[in-house]
């Protein structure tokens, strides 16, 4: 398989979006159950303490790889035209990655935490700087509307982390060695399966500094939205450690998690829609964009409801079982984290059609604007209202950004007719 000049693919034939939700949900539904069964293992093995410092150190974290992701992979995905050789994405990403894993040490190290805790942070970034580097190879076959070999990466990345982590936490007790295995593990899957299929046909030319830039340039108003989407997710967990204490913030990790499991549908869909809405985009089709647009959010939403329904019903139970019988207390948090999944699902639909109209400046500032509500809601309601609290600061800040992304995709509407 060939390139053109500038890097575009060759033509082929587009998979029906069925087939690639149904390939994407696979994926994304399996590795989102190895998530999930990594923290019920840092609990049951661990304890709460154990899991409250794995997720700190998460939440910690992620700003800084959410960042550096740049969401290049949507910006390879959606550049039908082959505007730069993959090669130029590829440079781009392993940069800003680098520059990711620096700044983490160094929030291990000035971070004031114990020596043990700055640990789990350092190893946890670099188990999560593996996933960004993979998600450039997955871009290219995203764009080739490869979400078969997506979803087969995603598979065997979500297995052999949970078994790795596993197995290292059984065999020594300890975190940083459990989340170190994770990370080796991460690292070979990359160099053995997703570099190779992923750049399979792609040119691993590289035009220059002044095209690489070009992308960064492109991509850095969507790392910044990263970071703020990142924010918005966390900064409810700052307060529960601020006011509560880290014991609370696991109990709240282990309940919240019960949200990706919608997630898992919601992004799949969103993942085999994008390259769809941005053909339509491209091709000035609004009605046809818009209608994909309110499907996705209005299943996304029905899905949120779903998930009440069943947290009301079945919550404790789960709770009980997936961790231990004293999480069963927490049934009533579950019900509110999964109301607050309902506008956050939604919220997710509108910004995929957004990322497809390549609408990126845009998306900065209304961030901006949905992490400080989130942040002033949580500092408000966290010591009020304790873990609840979290659970009300998300759907607000939800909700803010519903409002927000219609604003902006009326706008590329405008564009849209204007250009017409």
């Amino acid at each position: 398989m060939r390139t053109g000049q500038c890097g575009k693919p060759p033509p082929r034939p587009s998979a029906s979006l069925r087939s690639s939700f149904a390939w994407t949900l696979a994926g994304n539904g399996l590795y989102a159950a190895a998530q999930w069964a990594t923290l019920s293992l840092a609990a049951k093995l661990g304890g709460s303490e154990m899991l409250g410092q794995y997720a700190l150190a998460v939440a910690l974290t992620t700003p800084l790889v959410m960042l550096s992701h740049l969401n290049l992979r949507a910006v390879l995905a959606t550049d039908l035209d082959g505007r730069h050789p993959f090669g130029d994405y590829v440079a781009v990403r392993l940069g800003v990655s680098g520059l990711s894993l620096a700044g983490i040490a160094i929030l291990a190290l000035v971070s004031g935490h114990s020596g043990s805790l700055a640990a789990v942070i350092l190893v946890t970034g670099l188990a999560q700087s593996s996933e960004t580097v993979s998600d450039i190879y997955y871009g290219a076959m995203q764009r080739r509307d490869e979400m078969e070999l997506i979803a087969r990466s995603m598979m065997a990345r979500g297995l052999v982390s949970v078994c790795a982590f596993g197995l290292a936490l059984y065999a020594f007790r300890d975190l940083v060695w459990a989340l170190a295995a994770v990370a080796a593990a991460r690292v070979a899957l990359l160099l053995a399966y997703d570099r190779p299929r992923g750049a399979a046909g792609e040119s691993m030319a590289r035009s220059g500094l002044g095209a690489e830039v070009s992308i960064l340039r492109a991509a850095i108003p969507l790392g910044v939205m990263l970071l703020l989407v990142s924010l918005n997710t966390n900064l409810p967990r700052y307060a529960i450690e601020r006011f509560l204490g880290v014991g609370e913030l696991g109990a709240f990790a282990a309940v919240a998690s019960f949200m990706t499991v919608g997630s898992t549908a919601v992004n799949a869909l969103g993942q085999a829609a994008t390259p769809r809405l941005a053909r339509h985009f491209s091709r000035r089709e609004s009605r046809q964009f818009l209608r994909l647009t309110f499907l996705l959010a209005a299943s996304m939403g029905g899905l949120g409801v779903a998930g009440v329904a069943v947290a009301a019903v079945f919550g404790a139970t789960i709770l009980g079982v997936a961790y231990r019988p004293e999480y069963a207390a927490h049934g009533g948090l579950l019900v509110g984290v999964m109301g607050a999944a309902i506008p956050s699902y939604m919220a997710a639909a509108l910004g995929y059609a957004i990322t497809a109209a390549r609408a990126f400046d845009a998306q900065v500032p209304l961030f901006c604007v949905v992490a400080a509500s989130c942040g002033a809601a949580s500092w408000l309601l966290v010591p009020r209202f304790g873990l609840r609290g979290a659970a009300m600061s998300l759907a607000i800040a939800a909700s803010v950004q519903i409002g927000g992304e219609a604003l902006i995709l009326a706008r590329a509407m405008r564009r849209i007719e204007t250009a017409g």
